[in-house]
């Protein structure tokens, strides 16, 4: 690939062989053969559609969290969302975009009485992640506060989707496929500090149960149904597992932090042994929540 796939107006912005590592809370990672900055939707989509031309993978960057990038890092294009962030208050409902950080938004919605998104409270990663996977905890999901969603769906098509046509499930949605662009979310009218108290709260409690000083992704595998994966992995005497860098936290058994130069193999084989531990102590399959670039199945290297 060379920059030709590009519109003439991104060539100048596009970047090579950049590293991603810093790009994620795991701070692991290799380089992106491509990586663009876009700030408007024009930039998001004059992107794709030099991808879907040149059939060339695309990689859609949010926040970082939720996500294991190889060693070698990606070939393709790495579309970063960061500079498209603004959010908008109205009533008791909130414009944003996918690029900006979940927390920021939590913070906005309580300054502005906006009830219910401070169930997200904790939860990293920006709202275009957060549509993406349907990111939520014990308090809440994203989808629960969904309006309308505006993304380029798979085809590179602009269309502005109402929740009911989307696919929210258990830590996935449809929109996975395509690029979020923006949201409009719907909460309640509610007081500003009651709510503020209510993300302290909630804050107060994650701080308390998570390793939230260290480099980590979050959990690292779904809830199984009916049960805690943390929980799971905890009984199975995983806490302190090691490989390398990588480390099943002491604090909280579903995150693997990076407890120094961590690569993506090591967190790779951790995983792997956390799910085979399990599996022989509970038999119970964990499934993987974090995102790998490229895709690989950690269910398959674990049998």
């Amino acid at each position: 690939m060379t920059l030709q796939a590009f519109s003439q107006r991104l060539r100048d912005r596009v970047q090579t062989e950049v590293q991603l590592a810093p790009f994620t809370t795991w701070r692991i990672g290799g380089p992106a053969q491509f990586l663009v900055q876009a700030e408007t939707l024009r930039d998001v989509a004059d992107t794709v559609a030099g991808c879907r031309a040149a059939n060339l993978p695309l990689y859609v960057l949010g926040g970082g969290s939720n996500l294991l990038i190889a060693d070698e890092g990606v070939r393709g294009v790495v579309l970063s969302l960061h500079a498209m962030k603004r959010m908008q208050p109205f009533g008791n409902k909130v414009l944003v975009q996918a690029g900006a950080n979940l927390g920021t938004l939590v913070n906005r919605c309580n300054q502005a009485g906006i009830g219910g998104l401070c169930g997200l409270a904790g939860i990293p990663g920006s709202v275009g992640g957060a549509l993406a996977m349907n990111a939520g905890g014990r308090y809440a999901e994203i989808a629960e506060f969904v309006e309308r969603v505006v993304w380029l769906n798979p085809q590179g098509e602009l269309e502005s989707l109402y929740r009911e046509e989307i696919d929210f499930a258990y830590r996935r949605s449809g929109l996975r496929f395509g690029v979020v662009i923006e949201a409009v979310l719907s909460g309640t009218h509610a007081d500003p500090a009651q709510l503020a108290a209510r993300s302290r709260q909630i804050m107060h409690e994650k701080l308390s149960l998570q390793p939230y000083q260290e480099f980590s992704a979050g959990c690292c595998f779904q809830n199984p149904m009916g049960h805690s994966a943390g929980r799971l992995i905890d009984l199975a005497g995983c806490k302190g597992m090691q490989v390398g860098g990588a480390k099943v936290s002491d604090r909280h058994g579903n995150f693997i932090v990076n407890s120094g130069e961590a690569k993506a193999e090591e967190v790779l084989q951790l995983m792997q042994q956390v799910t085979a531990r399990v599996q022989v102590a509970h038999g119970v399959m964990l499934r993987p929540e974090v995102q790998m670039w490229p895709a690989r199945d950690v269910l398959s290297l674990a049998a």
